[in-house]
């Protein structure tokens, strides 16, 4: 077993995402932070702080500059971070007066947690993509099926009839929900981190109207938001981890749903791609629906890790600061194979209308006792109704008959009991609650 199976190559067609494995990768660290950097002196240049000629040559040299992370090992140990080496290296690189510009009145924070932000930026972009196409496929097959019945299960139990629509208009409509939750993210929850040794950006300048306008450059110029400094207030990542978070509790949610309804007893879902066993040929087992729960479960733990790493102590928390690189960067791989497996999984997901018909008259109208005892209610009072249609409940549980004929032998209430058994394969109420809920879902699709 790998040290993590959401990189290696073995799993990786389970755990692996490997857009988002290149952009959490040392190269892409080192990439990013360089992009901070060569930013910095731009916008330093333009208010006059260090001069154009030197942040031209720190662009003209270093854009585009690809380095061994190796060359990094030893001064990383060292330091504890990878900027000192990494300025060490580019100074190296720009050469010259450039040198002694390069990286001027910043720290190491300012570099690695804005690097990490314009790499969580462009995942966030990526997730998206597939969070939109994901809702898409779902509603699309939530439309077809908005009246297909299907019982309703609450706490295991078959609890009263649905439409298999309304059952995937919750999965449409809460990733969704989830998806605009991103957007807000996205736009309003994605800082530059700019603060300098200790969070008073004191060798940069005195001028404090001066350090505004080039934070808030700084933050155009890499498509982030401008921002007192936030060294130790460690919200915007823990907000960014809950959301993924969300999200791989939302596709486990499908996943959990598929896991019960293929169950051999219950066979209510087939799946074009399903596991064999090594030694029982007769299995089909919902692989990526257990994937999908797994990596939900594993979020969840590594979310409340995160959380523990909130408290940074005064200026600066270096054992904080390195548990959120243990963290944070396992829950985006998470998150973004959590919606792969779950688009292949929707992919290949098939409704068998029969298991979902004979589960319904297995039911020998149990599931119609709710609809039963309102119908009843309007011949006597609702206590009454209740009881005499538990009664009738109890009874067909050994007598295997159908509800509404037992409830017809204990009363001569004048109900259209045929018109409420055949309810049962017309599914209005879901149905009508399925455009509801997609209508819902369809806003965040719209706004984009």
């Amino acid at each position: 077993m790998a040290i993590s199976p959401l990189d290696s190559t073995l799993y990786s067609g389970l755990f692996g995402d490997s857009e988002v494995a290149n952009l959490l990768s040392d190269e892409a660290e080192l990439r990013a932070m360089v992009e901070v950097e060569i930013a910095l002196a731009r916008v330093q240049a333009r208010h006059g702080l260090i001069s154009a000629e030197a942040a031209k040559v720190v662009e003209n040299t270093l854009s585009g500059v690809e380095i061994d992370p190796k060359v990094f090992l030893l001064a990383t140990t060292s330091a504890g971070v990878p900027v000192p080496g990494l300025v060490a290296k580019l100074r190296e690189i720009s050469g010259g007066s450039a040198a002694d510009s390069l990286h001027f009145g910043s720290t190491s924070q300012d570099i690695v947690d804005t690097g990490l932000m314009l790499r969580l930026k462009r995942i966030i972009g990526l997730f998206e993509h597939r969070l939109k196409s994901l809702v898409g496929d779902i509603s699309a097959l939530a439309r077809e099926h908005r009246a297909t019945p299907m019982a309703a299960r609450t706490r295991g139990q078959m609890a009263t009839p649905i439409s298999f629509g309304l059952r995937a208009a919750n999965w449409a409509r809460d990733l969704a929900r989830e998806l605009h939750a991103l957007r807000e993210i996205a736009e309003n929850g994605l800082f530059l981190q700019f603060g300098g040794a200790s969070g008073d950006l004191a060798a940069m300048s005195k001028d404090r109207a001066l350090l505004r306008r080039i934070e808030a450059d700084l933050a155009g110029d890499l498509g982030l938001k401008s921002s007192a400094p936030w060294m130790t207030g460690r919200a915007p990542f823990l907000d960014i981890a809950t959301r993924f978070t969300a999200i791989t509790n939302t596709t486990a949610k499908i996943g959990a749903d598929v896991l019960i309804g293929t169950r051999s007893e219950i066979g209510e879902f087939d799946l074009a791609d399903s596991g064999g066993s090594s030694t029982m040929p007769q299995k089909k087992n919902p692989v990526k629906a257990e994937v999908l729960v797994a990596l939900a479960r594993l979020n969840a733990s590594l979310l409340g890790a995160l959380a523990a790493t909130g408290v940074h102590a005064e200026e600066r928390d270096g054992a904080s600061w390195m548990g959120e690189w243990l963290t944070l960067p396992q829950i985006a791989a998470a998150t973004g194979a959590s919606l792969l497996r779950a688009q292949e999984l929707i992919s290949g997901l098939k409704p068998d209308l029969e298991r979902m018909k004979a589960a319904i008259d297995a039911s020998n109208g149990l599931m119609l006792a709710e609809a039963a005892s309102f119908a009843l209610m309007e011949h006597m009072p609702r206590s009454e109704a209740q009881a005499l249609v538990k009664k009738a409940a109890n009874s067909v549980r050994y007598s295997g008959k159908h509800l509404l004929d037992e409830i017809r032998h204990l009363t001569d209430a004048k109900v259209d009991w045929d018109a409420l058994r055949s309810s049962v394969k017309t599914a209005d109420a879901a149905a009508d609650m399925t455009d509801r809920l997609l209508e819902e879902a369809e806003i965040p699709l719209i706004e984009s």
